[in-house]
Parts: C-alpha cells; structure tokens; sequence
C-alpha cells in the first residue's frame, strides 16, 4: 500500500526531513469530528427553540381567542341589558351586570399577562398586541365606572313614555341625569385617553375591524357627553324647567325664496312651562298691515350691510329673512312684535315644511280642516304648490296655512312618536340646513352655536372658515317651488382660493297658473311670468376678496350691488332662470393669511334637496371639524 509522505516544516521553513503518514502525530478524533455534532447541537437547539416559540404562539393566539370571546359575551350581555331594561326585574338586571363584568375582568387578565407584555415588544406585531391591550383597558373603564351608572339612568328614563299628555317632554329624567351625566362623561373621557396612541392605520385589517366599533363608540359619546354634561341644565332651562319660555316660531316659504329659506309671512308663539308646550297665538303677514307696524323700520343697520339688499329689508316682515345673517332676523322679529302687541321672545325659532315633512314621517299624518291628510310624501307640495293653485285669493290661502300650522303643531305635540326617531329627522333636518336658533339667553345661545344652528354670519375664520352662496326672490312669486340646486367648492391651496359654484334649474311646468306662483314683477324685465328672477349673493369670509364672480354683470344693472356684513364681503348679482332652464353662478375668494378654520360651506335651502360637493382640492387649506 502506498504511504503518503507529510512534511513538517520549521519556522524558519526548513525541511527537518521527511515521515511516514501513520507515523505521524495522529490529530484526536474528537477534534476532526466535532463540527457535526456541533451542527447536530444548533440544529437540536433551533428545533428546540422552533417548537418553544410555537407553543408559546399558540398559546398566545388561544389567550387571544378567549380574550375576544369574553369580550363578545360582554357585549352581547350589554346589549341583552339595552333590550331588557325595561321589562326586566332587578334580580336579572343584576346577574347579567355581574357577567358582563366578569367577562370583561377575564379579558383584562388575559392581556395583561406575561406573553401580551412580551408581544408588545416585537417589532410589527407589538402595535397590535398593544391596541388590543389598550381596547380591552378603555372597556374595563366603561363597564366598572358608566354601565352601573347608566343603567340607573336608564331604568328612570324611558323613551317610550317621555311625552306627556296635552303635548310636550316629561323633565323629571332629565332632571335625575344631571347627577349621573358628569361620572359616565368622566369614563368615556378615561377611555378616550387610554385609547388615543392607537394609530388604526398602522393595524392589521383583522384588527382594526376588530376594534373598529369599540373605537367609533368612545370617539363618538366622549364629546356628545362633554355637550350633555355643560348644556343639560340649560336645556332645562330652554324647556321651562325653571319657569314659562315663550317663543316665536316662524315658518320660511321656500316657494318663495330668501337668504335662509323663504319668505316668512308666517308665524306662531308657543310657550314651554316644564316642558309643556302650550299654543298662544298665530300671525301672518297681514297681521302687521293690519296693526300698521308693516312697512316702518324699528332696527337700522349699517349702509354697507342695506346696500346688498332691496330696501324692504328692515321694513316688511317677508323680507327679514333676505340677510343670511338669522340674528339679524330674529332682532327684526323681535322688534316688530314689541311694536304691535308687546310681546317679547326668550328666543325666535325658524323650519321650513320640509322639516315638517321629515317630522310626520315619524309623528304620522295629520288630518287638516278640509279633511285631506297631510303626510310625509304630500306636504311640501301641498304647502308649497297646490295651496296657491286651489286657493286664488289670499286671505282664503292664508286661512289654509294657519289651519294647517295649527293642525300638524298640534298633532305633533299630542300623539306619540320614538323620541329618538324625532331626533333624526331634528337632525337631518339641521344637516340640510333648515333649522336656526336665536335666544336671549347667552347660555341657550351658546348651545345654538354649539350645534351649529345659530344660523349666523361668522365674525372670523378661527372655529369656522364660512362660504356661502344665498338666493333671493325679485319677482315676488312663487315659483321657487319648482327650484332645483347643487352646490360645488374647489380651491386651489398655492393661491389661496376657493371658488364656489352652484347650479339653479327652472323645472316649472306648463299647468301651473295661479297669479300667486308666477312672477309679478317679470313683466316689467320683458321676461316670461315663469322665469325665476333671482338675487344670488356671494359672500367671502372675514378677512377673504372677491376676485372674480359668474356672471360678471347680472341680468339687471341696477341691482348691482356690494357691502360688507358682520365682516364678511358680499356681492349682490341678479340673473334670470327661465323655465326649463339651468344657469351656473360661481364666485372665487382669495382667503386671508394665517391657519382656517374648517370649511363651513352655507347655502339657501330649497323646496328639495341640495347636494353639496367639496372637491379634495381643499383639503390642504381646511382641517377636518371635529363635529
């Protein structure tokens, strides 16, 4: 057999000679095998280590899995307890609190242990361990410090029997939640801070939807609470709770158009005596003819604020409304009362019959005088259209409208309806821009701006940035009835400009005829009695230049006009809308420097809807409101 030769070699490199391979120094086995049991070792230790952190994730996602079922059976027992409450007995009451609680003090003691503290910490997963942690945190609060509270609060306050007879609000839960409001408003504002780091967007889809409703919750009732717990005491108040509230509620004609809604001929006072509604009187136009107040001025304004108007203005009771500025109006009011009868106001509340109509979709229809129905689906057109066509002469059109004011006020505060559907048509009503709100009171007037339903001109552009585009009737008709409008902002943020548009459509139809609904004043322009004869104005916010406005020069040159109320710049222009036409104004505003408010775009509200569009290109220039 062969032997191989080894040579060994001294430092200095020199050969010492040369020996035989088994002769050689054997080198130790265990030193030239030990890589494969040290590759054997990594490997067992990774195994090892794979099969450790598997039984730890698996242990983590079934924490997970029980945290999420007690979670779910805490809320189906609160939900239980909604449903429950009225009929259930105490005994019951008490055993679904008690497992909703210990469902959610299992959750607690699944997150806030060992593995959830590590998991925290691991980069991408540890956000949304942390969420979960913090969601189950803020529901602890809720359900330890506002649930007991709440029901309390509940099992006094039944919905169903709030209304009391005669018409009006039974105080006395009210009365009881002022006590119980500040401790659950103080939970939802705990849970609110406990939950505020989460960034939603950083979460995983399965966990922000997860969390999304508990999140939508606390974000939602921890203001409307904060409004609660400072207004309730002034609502009473409002409500007569601490004595009789007078107040005068004029209803706005959209057929015939102005600033805030229509022309307001006609009026009623009611009263609030602990939440009673009690009927005192109904006027209209003609009451004031009759008085001879009509036609004097009893509150002058400034020239560059009745230099955007007609001069009738702060004259006649119909034209009140042509300011888009509802503290003006409701001081107009105020006035002209004190001149005729005396009476004075704790405040002047405004609607217009759509606001009627979404009110009987809850309350139902109503029987009138002449024994038709007035719903839902009929009443603006009933009000608004056929009133004029059956009734040709005015004091016949004006008997209908009293009888009608005083039927649905009275079917509104006699029958039973849910409370809470009432405040969704309340709402949509305000959203649609139909409801404003003057009072004497500077707390119920603070309450008005709170909800946005002061319907007053902006004095800067800190809480609010207001645009608005408003219309006026010249041809002292009713043809707005059959008025169509959209209303679109878009800005460009480099220059600092908004320009805001709105279309009008004519959609008058042949059939109608009564001198009352067609324009008296067109023939006297050379233009069909069916074309609408509109004054569209413009106003900026305080601070904001009109650069540019469509159409340049209206369709009546001596109707040009200009002013500034309240600080806010204004530009008058009258255009013509003949039927089955459609006509587009726009004006553009370079916005004052400085951080806006967010946008507060205000319009005239129609007989129908308005859709309104604010393009993202204004989205840099205006934070998102909070409301």
């Amino acid at each position: 057999m062969t032997r191989g030769i080894v040579t060994r070699s001294e430092p200095d490199g020199a050969q010492t000679g040369a020996v035989l391979e088994d002769e050689a120094t054997p080198v130790p086995a265990r030193h030239r095998r030990a890589w494969p049991w040290i590759v054997v070792a990594l490997l067992t230790l990774l195994l090892v280590g794979g099969v450790v952190v598997g039984a730890l994730a698996m242990q983590f996602w079934s924490e997970a899995q029980r945290a999420r079922a007690a979670l779910q059976r805490a809320a189906a027992g609160i939900e239980t307890l909604r449903a429950d409450l009225g009929d259930a007995d105490t005994a019951h009451v008490r055993a679904v609190t008690d497992e909703v609680q210990a469902n959610v003090a299992l959750a607690i003691a699944t997150v806030d242990g060992p593995l959830w503290e590590i998991a925290t910490n691991v980069p991408f997963v540890g956000q949304n361990v942390d969420a979960v942690r913090r969601v189950t945190h803020a529901v602890d609060v809720l359900v330890e410090r506002a649930l007991p509270v709440g029901l309390q609060l509940m099992a006094v306050t039944d919905l169903d029997r709030l209304t009391v007879a005669g018409g009006g609000i039974d105080l006395e839960p009210f009365r009881q939640a002022q006590g119980s409001i500040p401790e659950i408003a103080a939970a939802f504002t705990d849970a609110q801070a406990i939950v505020a780091p989460i960034d939603t967007a950083a979460l995983l889809p399965e966990v922000g939807e997860s969390i999304a409703d508990i999140l939508g919750v606390i974000d939602v009732a921890t203001p409307a609470l904060g409004v609660a717990e400072k207004y309730l005491p002034t609502l009473l108040d409002m409500a007569g709770s601490g004595g009789t509230r007078t107040y005068l509620l004029i209803f706005q004609n959209n057929a015939e158009i102005r600033a805030t809604g229509g022309n307001p001929a006609a009026s009623m006072i009611v009263t609030l005596t602990d939440g009673k509604l009690g009927f005192v009187d109904q006027a209209s136009s003609r009451t004031f003819y009759d008085a001879g107040t009509q036609g004097e001025e009893y509150v002058p304004l400034p020239g560059e604020t009745t230099g955007l108007y007609l001069p009738t203005l702060t004259r006649h009771s119909q034209d009140f409304t042509f300011t888009p500025d509802f503290p003006t109006t409701a001081q107009l009011f105020q006035a002209l009362w004190v001149h005729t009868t005396g009476a004075t106001f704790d405040g002047v509340i405004s609607i217009d019959p759509v606001v009627l109509a979404h009110l009987l979709a809850v309350a139902g229809p109503v029987t009138l005088g002449t024994g038709e129905q007035l719903t839902a689906d009929n009443a603006v057109k009933v009000l608004l259209s056929d009133a004029y066509e059956r009734f040709p002469v005015g004091a016949d059109s004006d008997a209908f409208f009293a009888d009608a004011a005083r039927q649905v006020f009275d079917h509104l505060t006699a029958s039973a309806w849910d409370p809470l559907q009432m405040l969704g048509a309340l709402e949509q009503s305000a959203e649609e821009q139909r409801i404003n709100l003057a009072f004497t009171d500077p707390a119920a007037q603070a309450l008005a701006v709170e909800f946005g339903l002061d319907g007053a001109l902006a004095p800067d552009t800190a809480t609010q940035t207001q645009v608005g585009i408003y219309l006026n009737d010249s041809s002292v008709g009713k043809l707005e009835y059959h008025l169509a409008t959209s209303v679109t902002a878009t800005c460009d943020a480099a220059a600092r400009t908004i320009t805001t548009t709105m279309t009008l459509h004519n959609g008058i139809s042949d059939d109608i005829r009564s001198p009352f609904t067609l324009g008296f004043r067109n023939r006297g322009f050379g233009v069909p009695s069916t074309t609408m004869i509109l004054d569209v104005l413009f106003f900026a916010p305080p601070g904001a230049q009109i650069t540019q406005t469509v159409p340049a020069r209206g369709d009546v040159v001596k109707w040009e006009r200009s002013g500034v109320e309240k600080g806010n710049t204004a530009v008058s222009k009258t255009v013509f809308v003949g039927q089955g036409e459609t006509e587009t104004v726009s004006f553009t505003a370079v916005l004052p420097a400085g951080a806006l408010g967010p946008l507060r775009l205000r319009y005239t509200p129609t007989a129908s809807s308005t859709p309104v569009t604010v393009d993202a290109s204004c989205d840099e220039l205006f934070p998102t409101p909070d409301r």
